[in-house]
């Protein structure tokens, strides 16, 4: 991770289902895995596209439904709970490397960090494990953006970043388990599940949904 991201968290998740499956749930169906995260009210694809050797580049929209934790209230506007994600999954290697821009401060609330499976229990589950990394851009606050408030900001983002990826990681095992779209609540599950369908087939892996 480069100098700028100084703050650094590690998660991991078991989950029952076989890794190629979680892979190919998580890369080509992420709209509506997003919709058994109850912190999520949306997750829109903008685009999804293979190079032809099992590699796959993916853009996502995330909305957010829950409040923002202490330490963002001052800085956030109306779409401050949303974020677009950019990840390049390696299909020989099972790892995904991904960024994300905070729509707070002009994009300058930013992460990145990675997504790794590998085989568990026997062959039968997964073993998720997150990488992650948040940085505030030099200036974003002004003269204010210096020393503890800016600390505290990246630790917050970073936090509030693995907790949805610890979420993430029981929703695909939700979807997976039900082979449906989840909570209707919070946002539109029609557009998510066509949205996961379009272009789903760039990359696949084979014996994926």
């Amino acid at each position: 991770m480069s100098d700028d991201a100084k703050v650094s968290l590690r998660r991991m998740v078991l989950l029952r289902v076989p890794p190629d499956r979680v892979w190919s749930a998580l890369r080509d169906d992420l709209p509506s895995v997003a919709t058994w995260m109850k912190g999520i009210a949306s997750v829109t694809r903008l685009e999804h596209a293979g190079d032809g050797a099992g590699n796959v580049s993916t853009v996502h929209e995330w909305r957010a439904a829950a409040a923002l934790p202490a330490g963002f209230g001052r800085t956030a506007d109306g779409d401050a709970l949303s974020w677009v994600e950019r990840a390049s999954w390696h299909e020989g290697s099972l790892v995904a490397r991904w960024t994300v821009e905070s729509r707070m401060l002009a994009g300058n609330l930013t992460g990145s960090g990675s997504t790794r499976l590998e085989a568990a229990m026997g062959g039968r589950g997964s073993r998720l494990s997150f990488e992650i990394s948040a940085s505030l851009g030099a200036g974003a606050l002004g003269p204010l953006g210096q020393g503890r408030l800016k600390g505290g900001i990246e630790d917050a983002a970073a936090t509030l970043l693995a907790k949805t990826l610890q979420e993430l990681g029981a929703a695909v095992e939700m979807f997976l388990s039900n082979g449906s779209v989840g909570n209707t609540s919070h946002g539109t599950p029609d557009r998510a599940h066509n949205g996961s369908a379009n272009g789903a087939g760039n990359g696949s892996r084979n014996g994926a949904h």
